[in-house]
């Protein structure tokens, strides 16, 4: 349950996917965090402190730390609560809900080589040291289930959302190389796995001693609590920092899905990655599907007309 009661209420109203609704929860739960730095309370009935200049001073300083592209998450997570909750509670909450506004981003066409995005996703090499456990840790079982994370993500494509709903038995239960999860959009489905996660998710489950309770969420923090979104950030970060050389680009658990799809893709051809992806067209799955300066090199360097 969210700490603000006036969220959990406007998430109850949404008409939306469970897994929707809860992203809508937690960013609005972490945007309130930020506004208390600057003067807002977040009450029952009322927003205490808000106005226009105070949410264009949060968005400023928002702007100096995070990615255009979340900025604009938080903004338009934001506005429509802000309008919610001016009708639903006029006296308390003042009109604020159309005053920020979105930055407005090129597209990828737009912009010149050296400034579109670049790896999205690993490499063979990053993938070995991303599931390597340094000597000094072997025993550790938070090293053991941030590798099993990382191996399946990079198994299955789950998004993040996915991923931390997990039961111990969403895996077990269904059939070896496959996991039963509500997928985007709300329904069921029993989802391919790549064999080469089981040994990493074993080695883990070895350390609970839950393991054989198919009811079990998956993956726990050390309080013994589901992980979620943003936890599953901060434990694996450290881990993508380190292989990266701090290359922001490749942090999030976003990124391992981008591997997926890129290698699923190369494999099977763009219908297999939508449908593993499960996206609802190939537009949107060509933007997961990147490649290197190799593979592009070794494509060239294959074409041998006249030879």
């Amino acid at each position: 349950m969210c700490m603000y009661p006036m969220i959990d209420f406007y998430c109850e109203s949404i008409d939306a996917a469970e897994l929707t609704v809860a992203h809508y929860e937690e960013t609005l739960e972490r945007i309130f965090k930020q506004l208390e730095e600057f003067g807002v309370k977040l009450k029952t009935e009322a927003i205490v402190g808000i106005s226009g200049a105070v949410l264009q001073r949060w968005l400023n300083a928002t702007k100096k730390g995070k990615k255009p592209a979340t900025v604009n998450n938080y903004i338009v997570t934001l506005n429509p609560f802000l309008r919610w909750a001016h009708k639903i509670y006029p006296s308390g909450v003042g009109d604020f809900g159309n005053i920020l506004k979105t930055i407005k981003l090129p597209t990828y066409e737009q912009l010149s080589e050296d400034e579109r995005p670049k790896e999205k996703y690993y490499s063979d090499e990053q993938i070995e040291e991303l599931l390597r456990i340094p000597k000094p840790y072997e025993d550790s079982p938070l090293k053991k289930r941030d590798r099993a994370i990382i191996a399946l993500f990079l198994a299955s494509g789950l998004r993040v959302s996915e991923l931390c709903q997990l039961k111990i038995g969403s895996l077990t239960d269904h059939g070896h190389g496959y996991v039963f999860v509500k997928r985007k959009g709300g329904a069921w489905k029993t989802t391919e796995v790549a064999e080469f996660a089981y040994p990493y998710i074993e080695t883990y489950l070895q350390t609970r001693k839950d393991r054989d309770n198919p009811s079990a969420p998956l993956f726990m923090t050390i309080n013994g609590t589901p992980c979620n979104r943003q936890q599953l950030y901060y434990c694996l970060r450290n881990r993508q920092k380190k292989v990266t050389g701090g290359d922001e680009m490749q942090f999030g658990c976003h990124t391992f899905r981008h591997t997926f799809v890129s290698s699923v893709e190369k494999i099977g051809g763009g219908a297999v990655a939508r449908d593993l992806a499960n996206h609802k067209s190939l537009t949107i799955t060509n933007r997961y599907d990147h490649s290197t300066a190799g593979q592009r090199r070794s494509a060239v360097d294959a074409l041998n007309y006249g030879l």
